[in-house]
């Protein structure tokens, strides 16, 4: 077995010093050469990580209201509108895919796109009802006008269409879309307006769910918006009585405040309002709202 290490003698208070110095610095040198070491591999793994990261991210689904494809380079929209005049020059629809939006496309407002829908297709999101926001699934939301089918696909055409306020919602073919505020861009299926006669409403008039909140507005005290519920409705939340928060349920709020039925539905008018220190919770025409305390907007029916 070895012998335990004995550690030599220190030297003489004379010499401390002088012999101390070199091997300070020496291990300075040391300490600074494993930095140099450690801070450039740290660097590298560092701009490792973030171009991992980077790559992940670029495969990712983006988010409601990022735009990707409107960030698109030229190159891949003058290759994807050359595509589509070619294939217009022939007769026949661009291949798209479900997930392909209208944000893709590059023309001046009436331009039209025709465009192939694989069969076999799944549901993407759609805002909308008619009239749809950009950046809603093409397909999706051809299914949803009626003009395709999931599993049979088909061959479609869009009309680019300036951006609106608002934008309504409604369940039809299997779909269910929905609501939206102001959206910069819009496009129609012009195909369907002589379908869509029997249930076609104002351009005033905004086709909602009975869960559609009055927080899909942008909020401007005193100003009046229009909204057709559908029938066969169903109870949602609500706070307040006469006003209600802004975050209440439109149709359901209709019906205890007396303007429309569950059965029916109807049309009804919203004003909206500064918010109030407190709202009452009561129940009337089968619908039971909440109270609340002090909420920043509200609104209440014309």
């Amino acid at each position: 077995m070895a012998s335990e290490y004995q550690p030599p003698l220190p030297p003489a208070p004379q010499q401390q010093k002088s012999k101390a110095l070199p091997w300070v610095l020496g291990g300075c040198a040391v300490l600074l050469l494993g930095a140099i070491v450690l801070g450039v591999g740290g660097y590298g793994y560092y701009r490792w990580r973030n171009a991992k990261a980077a790559n992940d991210n670029s495969n990712a689904e983006p988010t409601r209201g990022s735009q990707p494809h409107e960030s698109a380079t030229s190159t891949e929209s003058n290759s994807a509108n050359s595509n589509q005049s070619s294939a217009q020059a022939s007769g026949a629809g661009t291949p798209t895919t479900w997930e392909a939006t209208a944000s893709s496309l590059t023309g001046d407002d009436g331009k039209g796109f025709t465009l192939t829908c694989s069969p076999g297709g799944t549901a993407h999101s759609v805002w909308g009802s008619g009239i749809y926001t950009s950046d809603s699934s093409i397909c999706t939301a051809a299914v949803h006008a009626g003009l395709i089918t999931y599993e049979r696909g088909g061959t479609v055409t869009i009309e680019l269409r300036p951006g609106r306020p608002i934008y309504g919602a409604s369940e039809r073919n299997g779909v269910t879309s929905s609501p939206y505020g102001a959206f910069r861009r819009s496009f129609v299926f012009p195909s369907t307006k002589e379908s869509e006669q029997k249930e076609a409403v104002p351009d005033d008039v905004t086709l909602i769910l009975w869960n559609t909140p009055g927080t899909i507005l942008a909020y401007e005290a005193g100003k009046t918006h229009k909204f057709k519920c559908p029938a066969k409705g169903k109870e949602g939340a609500v706070w307040g009585t006469d006003v209600y928060t802004a975050d209440s349920s439109i149709c359901p709020a209709a019906v205890h405040a007396g303007q429309i039925n569950l059965e029916n539905g109807g049309t009804v008018t919203i004003e909206l309002r500064p918010g109030q220190a407190s709202y009452q919770g009561t129940t009337r025409n089968g619908v039971k709202t909440n109270e609340y305390g002090a909420y920043a907007h509200s609104f209440v029916f014309r």
